[in-house]
């Protein structure tokens, strides 16, 4: 995945951030924000002193990096092809392939020659107080053992004499043993190998000719490749092979392809490219596979092909490159930074870089290390030509130096580096030779050099060299690689391991590299948290992104595609433009979207709205392309003067809307375009602006038509529910015989309504269009001091309920009331309650001593009460003349 939340980089010795220290880029930032800023932050503490201690330690042991000292000539008795060179005693051995012409027969020193290396520096005035080389031809007597043994002379003369195709390949020291390759047939192993022992004081003795034993190259890969089997196929829809359930490859469809999840219902993956025959099952195609520290390497061959294809998957960075250079050789690089190749290295913080230089034939010859464990030389030979790469890696830098190429090298105890070019295939006297300076230095050579007793030399500079090395790629790891849950788990395990495998990282003496590589874990693991949850949202921006750009491809091909015929098709296709560019710029406020993509989407959408405006504008400027328009605007205004219903006016009034918003996307992009003619512009604009006063006379007209039905709706409706609730009264209180029925009869029909308008209700109650009250509904007497009347919604609670019981202490029938009214031992409150009821804005039936009476009308600041009151007072009353005041009641 590349790094979701880019977050500025630097800060001070404690690890602040600029986000932390009032960067106005961290103002708005999230928790992830902050703490990769933090974490950048430490990792840049972290790198900082690594590098103070990397200066000590070189200024404490020397450094010796890779430079050209010098370029020589040597001069050889015949026209030859340098073909190696090897130091043998102190003297270097010269190996070429000769063409003698008329000569009989080929000597020893018509292929090989001797020659002294020596180094003279220039006069303390000389500039620059250089250093010059020579090579001398050695004296045949110097190295007897060599070349003057008899043994050996008789058997490369016999090599020459009996085969004729006889040239020399090349010249190998291997432990103790110097070797003589000869190619004696049309093919490279058709060999014969001539040997010398070398001995620990300088001197060499001839063996025999029969070390092809001896000459074996190690193995060009130092790892296995494992060979998938059909237990790895996932068969599905889209089958494909599992490779150690991480990922997952295919050949089938015509592509290859590498996928991230189990998944056998799509095709697509991270990682596809076409394959030469598209019919081919899963097991046609040979699959093989290796792991290298955080990397999966792939090598394979699909159906019908003969060229291996070699892919290298990074768990950290889950990216998948493609490097058939690692088919020939790889090698891992030191502490699994990652791995080289012949042109090339690939390192597990996702970098990868190769050289433009010749690899074909090399083969993995050897290794050489430093002393000091900093730097490594990577040798690769072609034996067909002689050919050899050298790819110098540097383990705290964790790069490759340039490539040498040449024709043998010969490298002596104190690192200098003789290497035998030759600048063409055509035999010549004359062979440049190249002197460099190098830190591979032999261990006896390193060993003779003095040591000091300082905190750096206790420690020994290859332990220092390993560990500045790996807290610098924690840093780089940081820095460098794209955030993902496999960069933070790896960055986590990196901080522990190196915390234990380095006692030395919290002295203070070595800058203390413990308390920043410390913090770094810390914070990296709340990153991870973190990292989860952007992880989420990126996802999201990035589906919602895809969606647009689908939807913006759609619109581009039917613009292109479709000819609109009408005004209207045309409003549409803008329409359609313009709300795919506005829904874009609302993408760029979601988190973790990819800017870079709206801005080219936004381009690409606004060429296709310029190239569809400009279409419109040949068709719009006719006389008669609004006529159907203004036909259908007049259609809609006929339509809103003919509604029957408020409910119907939304669905014209809708439409008329879109209608002006059609017309505004005209006059918006008419106006943006750059039209010559600007009677063309002026003529498209007048009949947009007829045709919206037409839109905004129908939107009037259906206006002033909803109003009329509103209010004649409101009205009925008013006067439904409350007949609705008159009827619903009607018939509790037929229901209610004795008077404490009566009383839970009124408080569930009128006291559990809060306040007295219409309102949607419910079909559950007994008057649905009446808002229900709260647990409590009170009424204040007139003089506000106590309550008259309080009820719930399990009935009526208060005086009522404790005086149900001695209600029939008054008698029955009408008298009843006389009685309960004059009673002295009445509370007040039964006084109040008359008052309430009084005050009831229609009529209410009022009893006297003498008997009841007509309804009479309630009027000021009391006519506003409750019908709680009213109603109770209403069950009190005969049945006879309630009933006849009811009904002249209800009509009015």
């Amino acid at each position: 995945m590349s790094e979701p939340v880019p977050g500025p980089t630097g800060g001070d010795a404690t690890g602040t951030t600029g986000a932390d220290a009032g960067d106005p880029v961290g103002l708005d930032a999230g928790s992830y924000e902050v703490l990769r800023n933090r974490l950048v932050g430490q990792a840049g503490e972290l790198a900082r002193r690594a590098e103070r201690l990397n200066a000590r330690r070189l200024e404490v042991f020397g450094s010796t990096e890779l430079r050209l000292l010098s370029t020589e000539r040597i001069r050889t008795g015949n026209n030859c092809v340098p073909r190696d060179i090897v130091p043998v005693g102190g003297l270097m051995l010269f190996g070429y392939n000769v063409f003698i012409g008329l000569k009989p027969e080929t000597t020893v020193d018509d292929v090989f020659s001797l020659h002294r290396f020596e180094r003279e520096r220039g006069a303390a005035g000389d500039a620059g107080d250089s250093e010059s080389f020579r090579f001398d031809r050695a004296g045949p007597d110097e190295l007897p053992g060599l070349l003057r043994d008899p043994v050996f002379q008789r058997d490369f003369a016999e090599l020459y004499r009996y085969y004729r195709q006889t040239r020399l390949l090349q010249l190998r020291r291997l432990d103790g043993r110097l070797l003589a390759v000869f190619q004696t047939g049309p093919r490279t192993d058709d060999i014969r190998v001539l040997r010398w022992r070398l001995d620990a004081d300088g001197g060499v003795g001839y063996l025999d000719n029969r070390g092809e034993r001896d000459h074996v190259f190690p193995p060009s890969h130092d790892f296995e490749w494992i060979e998938t089997t059909r237990e790895d196929h996932v068969l599905g829809r889209h089958p494909h092979i599992s490779i150690a359930d991480e990922i997952f490859v295919e050949t089938v469809g015509g592509t290859l392809t590498v996928k991230l999840e189990n998944n056998t219902e799509v095709g697509e993956g991270i990682y596809d490219e076409p394959v030469d025959e598209p019919l081919q099952s899963l097991a046609d195609a040979d699959v093989s596979w290796a792991r290298v520290g955080p990397l999966i390497l792939l090598r394979m061959r699909p159906y019908k092909e003969t060229e291996w294809r070699h892919l290298v998957f990074n768990t950290l960075t889950r990216e998948v490159v493609r490097l058939d250079g690692i088919g020939p050789a790889c090698q891992r690089l030191p502490e699994d930074h990652g791995i080289i190749f012949p042109g090339g290295y690939h390192l597990a913080t996702g970098v990868t870089r190769t050289f433009d230089t010749d690899v074909s034939g090399l083969e993995f010859e050897r290794v050489v290390r430093s002393p000091n464990g900093e730097d490594v030389l990577y040798v690769f030979h072609a034996r067909a030509d002689g050919r050899s790469l050298l790819l110098p890696y540097n383990a705290i830098r964790k790069e490759v130096a340039a490539p040498i190429p040449c024709h043998g090298f010969s490298l002596f105890d104190d690192g200098t580096l003789v290497v035998f070019r030759a600048t063409s295939e055509e035999p010549t006297r004359v062979h440049p030779m190249q002197i460099w300076q190098t830190p591979y230095v032999s261990d006896a050579y390193a060993a003779a050099q003095p040591a000091g007793t300082g905190p750096l030399e206790r420690i020994g500079n290859a332990d220092l060299v390993r560990g500045i090395s790996d807290c610098l790629s924690v840093a780089r790891m940081v820095d460098g690689a794209a955030a993902t849950t496999g960069v933070y788990e790896a960055l986590i395990a990196a901080c522990a391991r190196i915390v234990d495998h380095y006692h030395w990282l919290g002295e203070a003496d070595l800058g203390d590299l413990l308390a920043p590589l410390a913090e770094l874990r810390r914070t990296a693991v709340a990153v991870l948290d973190e990292y989860e949850k952007v992880r989420a949202l990126t996802e999201q921006a990035r589906t919602a992104l895809d969606e647009s750009a689908e939807r913006i491809a759609s619109l581009a091909r039917r613009a292109r595609g479709e000819a609109p015929l009408t005004a209207d098709d045309w409003v549409r296709q803008l329409a359609g433009l313009r709300q795919a560019r506005g829904h874009l710029e609302t993408l760029r406020e979601l988190r973790y979207v990819d800017h870079g993509r709206i801005d080219e989407l936004a381009g690409r959408l606004d060429d296709e709205l310029t190239a569809a405006g400009r279409r419109a504008v040949d068709f719009l400027r006719r006389d008669d392309a609004f006529t159907g328009y203004q036909a259908e605007v007049d259609r809609l205004a006929g339509q809103g003067a003919a509604i029957g219903t408020v409910a119907e006016a939304g669905a014209v009034r809708d439409e008329l809307a879109g209608r002006a918003e059609g017309l505004q996307t005209i006059t918006d992009v008419v106006g943006g375009l750059d039209i010559a003619d600007a009677t063309v512009r002026t003529g498209i604009l007048t009949r947009v602006g007829e045709v919206l006063g037409a839109v905004n006379r129908a939107r009037a007209v259906l206006d002033n038509r909803r109003r009329e039905l509103l209010e004649v709706e409101g009205r009925a409706g008013f006067a439904a529910e409350f007949a609705l609730l008159g009827q619903a009264v009607t018939g509790a209180l037929a229901a209610a015989t004795p008077p404490s029925a009566a009383t839970s009869s009124w408080a569930g029909c009128c006291c559990g309504w809060r306040t007295w308008s219409p309102g949607s209700g419910s079909s559950t109650t007994s008057s649905p269009s009446w808002r229900p009250g709260g647990p409590r509904s009170t009424r204040r007497s007139p003089r506000g001091s106590r309550r008259c009347w309080t009820s719930g919604p399990g009935g009526p609670t208060g005086w009522s309920r404790r005086r149900s019981a001695s209600w029939s202490a008054f008698g029955t029938g009408s008298a009843r009331w006389a009685r309960w009214t004059r009673s002295t031992r009445t509370s007040r409150r039964t006084r109040w309650w008359a008052s309430c009821a009084r005050s009831w804005k229609s009529c209410v039936p009022w009893a006297t001593p003498s008997g009841p009476r007509s309804w009479t009308a309630g009027s000021g600041p009391r006519a506003r009460r409750p019908v709680a009151a009213c109603a109770t007072a209403w069950t009190c009353t005969p049945t006879a003349a309630r009933r006849s005041g009811w009904a002249g009641t209800a009509s009015r």
